[in-house]
């Protein structure tokens, strides 16, 4: 039998606790490192325009999961869940493996 992969973002994310300070440090280092990047892209021509602002979106949607200890995947569910004023429950696959690699999980 083969391992079903889960995907990217999903509407059933597993143990949906929020962040701890360690998680939290991760995503803001990744968002300000993202943030600097779409600082430094040229705003010319086209392609670098949409570069600079996906690179935008992720560093500040990872600076803001990190300030609402949001667990789930920044780019999709942190901006919903501060206008809605809940938690838009969305799972993210890539940060649990990478929190998982570094032992940012909580015991």
């Amino acid at each position: 039998m083969k391992k079903r992969v889960a995907p990217c973002c999903n509407d059933n994310p597993a143990g949906w606790r929020p962040l701890t300070a360690k998680q939290r440090l991760a995503r803001l280092i990744v968002g300000i490192a993202l943030t600097l990047v779409a600082l430094a892209l040229p705003w010319s021509p086209a392609g670098w325009i949409m570069l600079t602002v996906i690179a935008g979106w992720l560093g500040a949607t990872h600076i803001l999961a990190a300030a609402m200890a949001y667990p789930g995947c920044p780019e999709l569910g942190a901006a919903p869940s501060l206008l809605l004023g809940r938690w838009v429950k969305i799972g993210c696959t890539p940060w649990r493996w990478l929190d998982a690699k570094l032992g940012l999980i909580a015991q």
